[in-house]
């Protein structure tokens, strides 16, 4: 277990409906190296927060937000998105390794996607440190 790694998805209240596998502690049931914040409105993610959960040493971040084109509050996923695709101010820093940063668009009905979006994320960043370490 002590060599888990941690992931942090910023999820959007209205994005997959995760509140039944998510422990008091705000990890996720049976995922032990997967934490959850969750936000009224993904817009509400800032490229800063994600930086400071990959310096604190997560080894990568998961951004849920709802479907696009079906923010309950407009257009908080089209923000976001456009943040990490460096369309819109505030982006990410050039050094952030965008390798460890998944975006997810789910409707509250793909709980199940967002899991086995999430345990493919989390292999790749495990090769993707095995690989690194390599070299």
């Amino acid at each position: 277990m002590a060599d888990k790694k941690r992931v942090i998805t910023l999820i959007c209240e209205r994005a997959a409906d995760v509140n039944d596998i998510v422990g008091p502690s705000g990890l996720v049931n049976g995922m032990p190296e997967l934490g959850m914040v969750k936000f009224p409105c993904s817009g509400m993610i800032q490229p800063l927060m994600i930086e400071a959960a990959l310096k604190a040493g997560a080894e990568g971040v998961i951004v849920c937000g709802c479907q696009l084109g079906d923010c309950y509050y407009r257009e908080g996923n089209k923000m976001i998105r456009e943040r990490l695709l460096g369309e819109r101010p505030p982006g990410l820093k050039k050094t952030v390794d965008r390798r460890r940063v998944m975006a997810l668009w789910l409707s509250r009905l793909q709980k199940e996607r967002f899991l086995s979006e999430s345990k493919e994320f989390i292999a790749r960043l495990g090769s993707m440190e095995k690989v690194e370490a390599k070299s």
